[in-house]
């Protein structure tokens, strides 16, 4: 549903996914903070985050499971601490994009849009364009009957 998104937004893009990449979870070192300098831990996040932190809009998107983010999300977001202080992601453009699955007649899609709104304004100040849910999960073709929701979502980045 992300490159969906993305295929609707003028300019440079970058579609970066978590998975199969080597991310491990924070383990609350405090070393980023200590030492003012990138997270310790040596792995994929490392670069994920200098691409978050030379890109002007960033659209974060997640399956809902359980209504939370996926692991690999919730790692990249913890791990992100490591460069809040310094705030290299204050005032750029964020968005979110959730899928839930065809039951989705339940809040955890919506839980999971609340969560990355929090994370994107109010923990890494950034300017939050809106979200979308997409109700059926992986069903073919279904991301596309979502055009309405996607377009709206576009028009709130590009302003």
């Amino acid at each position: 549903m992300v490159r969906e998104v993305l295929r609707h937004i003028r300019g440079e893009k970058r579609f970066v996914s978590l998975a199969g990449l080597d991310i491990h979870p924070c383990n609350s070192c405090d070393r980023c903070y200590v030492e003012k300098r990138e997270c310790v831990i040596d792995d994929d996040i490392r670069w994920v985050i200098r691409e978050m932190e030379k890109a002007d809009v960033i659209i974060l998107g997640s399956p809902c499971y359980f209504g939370m983010v996926s692991a690999q999300l919730k790692m990249l977001i913890d791990r992100t601490v490591s460069i809040y202080e310094k705030g290299s992601l204050k005032n750029k453009i964020g968005a979110a994009v959730v899928t839930q699955d065809v039951y989705g007649s339940g809040r955890g899609g919506e839980l999971v849009r609340q969560a990355l709104m929090e994370y994107l304004a109010s923990k890494m100040g950034m300017i939050y364009a809106g979200g979308i849910i997409g109700e059926g999960g992986a069903q073919i073709g279904h991301i596309k009957k979502l055009a309405s929701k996607i377009m709206q979502l576009y028009e709130n980045i590009s302003k």
